[in-house]
């Protein structure tokens, strides 16, 4: 079971799952959201999440029309996970957040065609220069690297 916080404590949670994958987004959005070169996140299913504390909510319309909705500790601030309605089973989590983080690398890296260019991305690691138009071909690709490691 993995466990985790924000950064005051007020935001607790632990996942009853293995993650789905875990990505690098290289886009801009992300890199103002998080204010780095690159956000990472930890795609569980959305019931796997049980989360004690008081979260406030920011909701972000993508390109397509979707609704993006970041939950956000109420009162240190720090993100803890993302929703999208295009994708509702699924729960985008900071990485930060968890209390280990010593085996959270990219299974794949996206809109990598936006990366800093100091940013290598491993020629192993899967890559998507732009946002895929679905997300389950992103699922069945980090499966099929999975299966063959």
């Amino acid at each position: 079971m993995k466990t985790g916080s924000c950064q005051c404590g007020a935001i607790k949670y632990q996942l009853e799952s293995e993650p789905l994958m875990t990505y690098a987004c290289h886009c801009k959005d992300c890199q103002k959201r998080t204010g780095s070169a690159f956000s990472m996140g930890v795609i569980f299913p959305t019931e796997a999440l049980d989360l004690s504390g008081e979260l406030t909510a920011w909701d972000r319309i993508s390109d397509d029309g979707n609704a993006n909705t970041r939950y956000s500790c109420s009162q240190c601030g720090n993100v803890i996970y993302g929703a999208s309605t295009a994708s509702p089973q699924a729960i985008k989590l900071q990485a930060g957040t968890l209390d280990d983080t010593q085996d959270v690398k990219p299974d794949v890296h996206i809109l990598a065609e936006s990366a800093q260019a100091w940013v290598n991305i491993p020629s192993e690691d899967l890559r998507y220069d732009t946002q895929p138009d679905n997300l389950m071909d992103i699922f069945a690709a980090v499966q099929m690297k999975r299966d063959k490691a």
